[in-house]
């Protein structure tokens, strides 16, 4: 259950949602990741900041990165894995894997701004793991999975379908390296995008990634989300079609 209401499906192995009490208390750095209950950490730096906010009219966790081109503010939670930290968040990992999340883009600049990334590499394609975001200048979506990097978009604008700024949007992009058209990417609860996984050997997330998970910026280079993001869900299962409209219906009253 997420707050009072929301049944979520399952497969369900790492839920963030700053907005419930079991994830954050309403104040300090500490957060917990609901299905483990496991904790992370806010790290900011050069006036970045990690708050719930009400700019927007009603409460939101906000990601503030004024010097967005270092990673300045975001939030860090070790991961369990096989041969690491087995207290930490669960994260996809096989051919199976799906990641939800509600996000309010404040363009910060020529830099890239990761939503999350769990990755040893240092490019668009999620070594040993995963990265969602947007790029540099005006550079559209950029999915990486297990070393395969996916350009949904070519560019962000208020007219092309793509990433916005100042607009609420929710996106899920589902995994199945066991079939043709493995990557499908949905926007508000609608097919936008599907294509074929990377290559041959990209089918499957290994469980050899020893880094932490970080939410607002991404392991191995800098550059920060900016703007408002705090539902974070991620399934060790590949979500329907009829999943994922269900939960985006279920979450937008609150966007």
């Amino acid at each position: 259950m997420i707050g009072n209401a929301v049944q979520l499906p399952a497969g369900l192995v790492f839920n963030f949602d700053a907005l419930s009490p079991k994830c954050y208390s309403g104040s300090g750095a500490s957060f917990t990741e609901i299905v483990s209950g496991a904790t992370g950490t806010a790290t900011t730096s050069n006036s970045g900041t990690v708050a719930l906010d009400s700019t927007l009219g009603s409460s939101h966790l906000k990601f503030s990165n004024p010097n967005a081109a270092a990673r300045t503010a975001y939030i860090s939670f070790p991961v369990n894995i096989t041969s690491a930290n087995t207290s930490g968040v669960n994260v996809p990992q096989g051919p199976n894997a799906s990641w939800n999340w509600w996000h309010y883009f404040q363009d910060a600049g020529n830099v890239d701004h990761p939503n999350f990334g769990w990755e040893t590499g240092s490019g668009w394609d999620g070594d040993e793991g995963f990265v969602f975001g947007t790029g540099y200048a005006t550079d559209g979506p950029r999915w990486g999975i297990d070393d395969g990097a996916y350009t949904v978009y070519a560019t962000t604008g208020a007219t092309t379908g793509d990433y916005r700024t100042n607009e609420w949007q929710n996106y899920c992009v589902t995994f199945d390296g066991n079939i043709s058209n493995g990557v499908k990417t949905y926007l508000n609860g609608e097919l936008v995008d599907e294509r074929n996984v990377a290559a041959s050997t990209n089918k499957s997330i290994p469980a050899t990634n020893t880094n932490n998970l970080f939410l607002g910026a991404t392991n191995s280079r800098g550059g920060n989300w900016n703007g408002y993001m705090d539902v974070v869900q991620m399934y060790e299962t590949t979500l329907s079609a009829s999943q994922v409209k269900a939960l985006y219906n279920a979450f937008k009253g609150r966007f």
